[in-house]
């Protein structure tokens, strides 16, 4: 037997999920959701593109490990620093 409940929802047994509960619980959901994609957003605009940032520092710390070791000369290193912006 098919009933409505009082929001009109129908339900084959007369009786339809936990009354206003239901309607918190889609809340706290949707607020969920919205919080997660905010949150995304967020962590998108805060972290580099492309790692540009990243990339010179990295590069410039291989440049003075293998000037540390001897694997480049002083003249090459400078090089190196310049063109890399350090």
């Amino acid at each position: 037997m098919w009933m409505m409940d009082h929001r009109g929802r129908w339900d084959g047994f007369g009786y339809y999920g936990f009354g206003w509960m239901d309607d918190v619980l889609w809340a706290l959901l949707l607020l969920g959701l919205i919080a997660l994609v905010v949150a995304l957003i967020v962590r998108l605009l805060r972290s580099p593109t492309n790692g540009s940032k990243a990339a010179p520092d990295r590069a410039l710390e291989i440049a003075r490990e293998r000037y540390a070791k001897g694997e480049i000369s002083q003249a090459e290193f400078e090089t190196l620093k310049k063109n890399l912006g350090g």
